[in-house]
């Protein structure tokens, strides 16, 4: 396994859950 394949594995599950923070987020504000 490369690097870049560790810190994608890594990376998206972080971006993912952001994400759907801010949405949440977004619709309670609404």
């Amino acid at each position: 396994m490369s690097i870049n394949a560790i810190i994608v594995l890594i990376v998206a599950p972080l971006i993912v859950g952001i994400l759907i923070e801010l949405f949440s987020w977004w619709l309670n504000k609404k």
